[in-house]
Protein backbone atom coordinates (compact mmCIF):
# COMPACT_ATOMS: atom_id res chain seq x y z
CA UNK A 1 0.00 0.00 0.00
CA UNK A 2 1.67 3.36 -1.13
CA UNK A 3 1.24 6.67 1.02
CA UNK A 4 -1.56 7.88 -1.44
CA UNK A 5 -3.52 4.70 -1.34
CA UNK A 6 -3.04 5.11 2.78
CA UNK A 7 -4.17 8.68 2.62
CA UNK A 8 -7.26 7.46 0.66
CA UNK A 9 -7.97 5.11 3.08
CA UNK A 10 -7.96 6.79 6.53
CA UNK A 11 -10.30 9.36 4.29
CA UNK A 12 -12.77 7.00 3.16
CA UNK A 13 -12.85 6.16 6.78
CA UNK A 14 -13.07 9.16 8.23
CA UNK A 15 -15.76 10.58 6.32
CA UNK A 16 -18.99 8.90 8.43
CA UNK A 17 -19.56 8.57 11.45
CA UNK A 18 -21.94 5.88 11.54
CA UNK A 19 -20.91 2.30 12.02
CA UNK A 20 -19.13 0.43 9.15
CA UNK A 21 -21.65 -2.73 7.65
CA UNK A 22 -20.31 -5.66 5.62
CA UNK A 23 -21.68 -4.71 2.55
CA UNK A 24 -20.38 -0.93 2.64
CA UNK A 25 -16.88 -2.50 1.77
CA UNK A 26 -17.90 -2.86 -1.43
CA UNK A 27 -17.49 1.10 -1.70
CA UNK A 28 -13.84 1.46 -0.41
CA UNK A 29 -10.88 1.33 -2.74
CA UNK A 30 -8.39 -1.34 -3.47
CA UNK A 31 -6.11 -2.54 -1.40
CA UNK A 32 -8.58 -1.81 1.19
CA UNK A 33 -11.72 -3.10 -0.17
CA UNK A 34 -10.20 -6.74 -0.57
CA UNK A 35 -8.54 -6.82 2.82
CA UNK A 36 -12.25 -6.44 4.19
CA UNK A 37 -13.54 -8.42 1.90
CA UNK A 38 -11.34 -11.47 2.99
CA UNK A 39 -11.54 -10.74 7.14
CA UNK A 40 -15.27 -10.54 6.59
CA UNK A 41 -15.53 -14.16 5.01
CA UNK A 42 -12.73 -16.01 7.28
CA UNK A 43 -14.90 -13.74 10.18
CA UNK A 44 -11.55 -13.34 12.05
CA UNK A 45 -8.18 -11.73 11.37
CA UNK A 46 -4.97 -10.93 12.78
CA UNK A 47 -3.16 -7.83 12.56
CA UNK A 48 -0.09 -9.38 10.87
CA UNK A 49 -2.38 -10.69 8.27
CA UNK A 50 -4.50 -7.72 8.06
CA UNK A 51 -1.13 -5.74 7.23
CA UNK A 52 0.11 -8.18 4.40
CA UNK A 53 -3.25 -8.08 2.87
CA UNK A 54 -2.82 -4.93 2.71
CA UNK A 55 0.23 -4.75 1.74
CA UNK A 56 1.23 -2.18 4.11
CA UNK A 57 3.45 -1.16 7.32
CA UNK A 58 2.48 -3.17 10.75
CA UNK A 59 1.84 1.21 11.85
CA UNK A 60 -0.48 2.00 9.14
CA UNK A 61 -2.81 -1.24 9.06
CA UNK A 62 -2.79 -0.96 13.17
CA UNK A 63 -4.09 2.94 11.95
CA UNK A 64 -6.69 1.44 9.82
CA UNK A 65 -8.07 -1.11 11.70
CA UNK A 66 -8.20 1.01 15.18
CA UNK A 67 -10.96 2.85 13.06
CA UNK A 68 -12.64 -0.04 12.17
CA UNK A 69 -13.06 -1.06 15.67
CA UNK A 70 -14.76 2.69 16.33
CA UNK A 71 -16.45 1.88 13.63
CA UNK A 72 -17.70 -1.05 14.70
CA UNK A 73 -17.02 -3.35 11.41
CA UNK A 74 -14.18 -5.48 13.99
CA UNK A 75 -13.86 -5.91 17.99
CA UNK A 76 -10.53 -7.17 19.34
CA UNK A 77 -10.58 -10.96 19.86
CA UNK A 78 -10.60 -13.51 22.78
CA UNK A 79 -7.74 -15.51 20.30
CA UNK A 80 -5.62 -11.95 20.71
CA UNK A 81 -2.34 -13.25 22.08
CA UNK A 82 1.18 -11.40 23.54
CA UNK A 83 2.55 -12.36 20.05
CA UNK A 84 -0.52 -10.96 17.56
CA UNK A 85 -3.58 -8.88 18.02
CA UNK A 86 -6.71 -10.62 16.67
CA UNK A 87 -10.04 -9.00 15.64
CA UNK A 88 -13.41 -10.45 14.77
CA UNK A 89 -16.04 -8.78 12.66
CA UNK A 90 -19.83 -7.94 13.78
CA UNK A 91 -22.00 -8.97 11.17
CA UNK A 92 -24.32 -5.94 11.51
CA UNK A 93 -24.22 -2.75 13.15
CA UNK A 94 -26.62 -0.86 15.45
CA UNK A 95 -26.08 2.73 15.18
CA UNK A 96 -28.36 3.05 11.69
CA UNK A 97 -32.23 4.05 12.23
CA UNK A 98 -34.29 1.45 10.38
CA UNK A 99 -36.27 2.43 7.81
CA UNK A 100 -40.02 2.94 8.02
CA UNK A 101 -42.13 -0.05 5.40
CA UNK A 102 -44.87 2.28 3.37
CA UNK A 103 -48.01 1.61 4.68
CA UNK A 104 -49.29 0.23 0.81
CA UNK A 105 -46.62 -2.13 0.73
CA UNK A 106 -48.92 -5.55 0.89
CA UNK A 107 -50.49 -3.80 -1.36
CA UNK A 108 -48.05 -2.77 -3.62
CA UNK A 109 -46.61 -6.36 -3.42
CA UNK A 110 -50.12 -7.79 -4.48
CA UNK A 111 -49.97 -6.14 -7.67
Amino acid sequence: MNKEQFERALQELKAGKEDIRPPDVAFFSEPLRSALTQAIRIGRISLTDFSGLLESEREQAQQIISILVQRHLFYVSAFTSSTDTFYETWLSASTRPIARLRSDIWKKIDD
